[in-house]
């Protein structure tokens, strides 16, 4: 559980760093949470699709 939390708080913190670039300055505050709903959808698919089909890493 702890290391899927700090996963999120990861990918969180690197759409912040990655949306600070010069091309996303200019996209405005509508654009900007349109990209972060996709990006936050990719993310949320990806996960459930690895959760349903079981995919472990084994330690």
């Amino acid at each position: 559980m702890t290391g899927t939390i700090v996963s999120i708080i990861a990918v969180i913190a690197c759409l912040i760093l990655a949306t600070r670039g010069a091309p996303f300055r200019d996209l405005g505050t509508n654009k900007t949470i349109q990209y972060a709903a996709i990006w936050g959808a990719i993310i949320i698919g990806l996960v459930l699709v690895i959760q349903l089909t079981g995919f472990r890493i084994e330690q």
